[in-house]
């Protein structure tokens, strides 16, 4: 399996353009997690939490425009102004910094190297990958970190590379995920209520460090790993890592700061390396799960949208479409006007047998495509076969369908159709409409009134618009009022 690839974002962040004030943002951000790191030292050079290096590069993984020579210029004086503000010399803060961006720059250039999906944990071996990438990008700043911590610091250069390398993993896998699972911010309203209609693994998670803390001991980092996989199991990826970064991260700080008693006298050194290791192999495992949850999520999706589409038109396949046109009517209760259309492209057979069938696909999708960006989104619009099309309009009067299907008409008729030998093709279209009475028929009988008065006018010469009418009063005064909205 070819592992990395090129991809459209590493040429397009070149031409991208970036507003200063994001990249001040990025140096703020910088600044204040660098400040929240140098605070979190609990002795000597080890910091309980360093998670500028994980941030910075998550958002520079998540948005690759931001990764201009000016932004990377203004994320090194954030690193430098934290470092000289708390008191650090300046060759000091200067050698130490250029370790982290040193890490941060191959971590990058790595990640940027896989494809999307990998890039943002849904596929199944995104994780180790990930994983791959933090322990070489975290290898790479601590042999500088290391160099520099035995300058100016003195302190032996094997200790030094230790400390640093677990301090940059344990952060790169606890942090990282969060913005490489990060959901557009449309869709936030589905992590909300993924997480938010099923409290109990939340709660378990809870009650799980609430216990390790109570109950201490060498064991007591692994009590939250149940609740974690029950977390992955349940909630969406973005929402695990989120819970899992809390509780890493409050598990760092409490090992460090002596709430969580690991069973020592003294917090000794070893202690914090070896629970910072302990915490990043605690994270691997819920995330593994819930990476490979939402590569399953992604397949479903694929396959429902392979079945309920129509792969050349990707307007809803029949089946689909009457079933969604069903529960539509169902759902409206006789309590709302709805209609019913049957398009057909007017001498499709005619296109298919003079100019090939590749020419007929290519009107098919055009028409598609022009009709569907005439209708609302809560308007339905299936392929029911060949060149004939179905949609179902529901709150609308008969004046509001008609525009509409004026519109479409319109739209299709103004349609170039470029082919592949160079030449054009003008189309046409015909409706035919039916609106569902309080005593009307169910979806079938109402599609099969939508096809009579298409073959009307089809009958009266194509192009054009007719209503369903089969002489009794109800059905006249249908067709009345469309013939009334027509001459509107």
């Amino acid at each position: 399996m070819q592992i990395f690839e090129n991809t459209v974002e590493q040429s397009a962040f070149y031409r991208s353009s970036v507003r200063p004030l994001w990249i001040v943002g990025l140096g703020l951000v910088v600044f204040a997690a660098c400040l929240l790191g140098i605070f979190s030292r609990p002795f000597g050079m080890l910091a309980s939490v360093w998670p500028a290096n994980a941030i910075l590069l998550g958002l520079l993984v998540r948005h690759p425009s931001l990764s201009t020579p000016t932004a990377w210029i203004c994320a090194a004086l954030a690193y430098l102004m934290a470092d000289l503000l708390t008191g650090s010399s300046l060759g000091a803060a200067v050698a130490l910094n250029a370790a982290n961006l040193v890490g941060v720059g191959v971590g990058y250039i790595l990640f940027m190297r896989l494809s999307t999906e990998h890039r943002h944990l849904r596929r199944p071996l995104a994780v180790l990958y990930m994983f791959s990438i933090s322990a070489i990008a975290g290898a790479s700043a601590s042999i500088v970190g290391a160099l520099a911590v035995a300058h100016y610091f003195g302190e032996p250069i094997s200790r030094a590379l230790v400390a640093w390398l677990t301090t940059e993993l344990v952060n790169y896998v606890v942090i990282l995920p969060v913005f490489l699972a990060m959901p557009p911010f449309a869709d936030r309203h589905r992590v909300v209520s993924a997480t938010g209609v099923k409290p109990w693994p939340v709660v378990s998670l809870a009650a799980s460090c609430a216990a390790a803390l109570l109950i201490g001991g060498p064991g007591a980092i692994a009590f939250p790993v149940p609740s974690l996989l029950w977390c992955a199991l349940t909630y969406r990826l973005f929402a695990v890592t989120v819970l899992m970064a809390i509780a890493c991260m409050l598990a760092q700080v409490a090992v460090a700061s002596g709430v969580l008693h690991l069973g020592v006298d003294r917090l000794a050194e070893a202690t914090l390396l070896s629970s910072r290791l302990g915490i990043t192999l605690l994270a691997l495992g819920p995330l593994t799960v819930a990476s490979i949850d939402a590569a399953r999520r992604t397949l479903i999706a694929r396959l429902s949208h392979a079945v309920d589409y129509d792969f050349l038109t990707q307007c809803l396949a029949r089946a689909a479409f009457m079933v969604r046109a069903s529960a539509l009517i169902e759902a409206e209760n006789r309590k709302t006007p709805i209609f019913a259309m049957m398009l057909d492209i007017d001498r499709f057979k005619v296109i298919n047998d003079t100019h090939g069938h590749a020419a007929g696909d290519r009107v098919l999708q055009a028409v598609a495509v022009t009709v569907r960006m005439a209708l609302r989104s809560d308007d339905l619009f299936g392929r029911l076969g060949g060149e004939e099309f179905a949609i179902l309009l529901v709150r609308q009067t008969p004046a509001n369908a008609n525009r509409v299907a004026e519109r479409i008409l319109a739209a299709i008729r103004a349609l170039k159709v470029d082919l592949e030998n160079g030449e054009t093709l003008s189309v046409t279209a015909s409706i035919g409409i039916a609106e569902r009475l309080p005593t009307g028929p169910e979806l079938e009988g109402l599609l099969s009134q939508a096809d009579r008065a298409l073959y009307i006018a089809k009958a009266e010469g194509r192009d054009r618009i007719r209503a369903f009418a089969d002489g009794t009063s109800a059905a006249g005064a249908t067709a009345a009022r469309f013939d009334a909205a027509r001459q509107q």
